[in-house]
């Protein structure tokens, strides 16, 4: 006969798996939607999307990464006053900027900053956002 402990731990990993692969799939689907909408208002898409708040701790660096020479374009959905969102537009012209408060989808406020990637319909959340501009932004050699 099976040990009762091991059964009530194998329950428990089912439980855990089941939970952790439905909260991922919300996750996703909340990432999609953002990112279809974020296409609409930019009428255009970027397999970068970086989700920047202004009172982010790194957003001097990141606003420093944003004016080097990037090799693609990122569309940077900008959380701030309607002031900074026009003086960031005019810098920051290589990139697509979109107020975030324009967007209707909820948002995943997960962190101030972070960088979606769009690789062929499957999303990558970094939030590392300097670290990951910085790698980018090298020169491939």
């Amino acid at each position: 006969m099976a040990d009762p402990l091991f059964l009530c731990t194998l329950l428990w990993l089912a439980i855990s798996a089941a939970v952790l692969y439905i909260l991922r799939r919300r996750e996703q689907r909340a990432i999609q939607a953002q990112v279809r909408q974020i296409g609409q208002l930019a009428n255009e898409t970027n397999e970068l999307i970086l989700f920047l708040d202004y009172t982010a701790p790194g957003f001097k660096e990141i606003d420093a990464l944003l004016l080097s020479d990037m090799p693609g374009r990122v569309t940077v959905v900008f959380t701030a006053p309607e002031w900074l969102i026009a003086a960031k537009s005019k810098k920051w012209e290589r990139h697509c900027v979109v107020n975030a408060s324009s967007l209707n989808v909820p948002s995943l406020e997960v962190s101030p900053a972070r960088i979606v990637k769009d690789k062929y319909g499957k999303y990558r959340v970094f939030y590392e956002v300097p670290a990951f501009l910085r790698l980018m932004s090298r020169p491939n050699t």
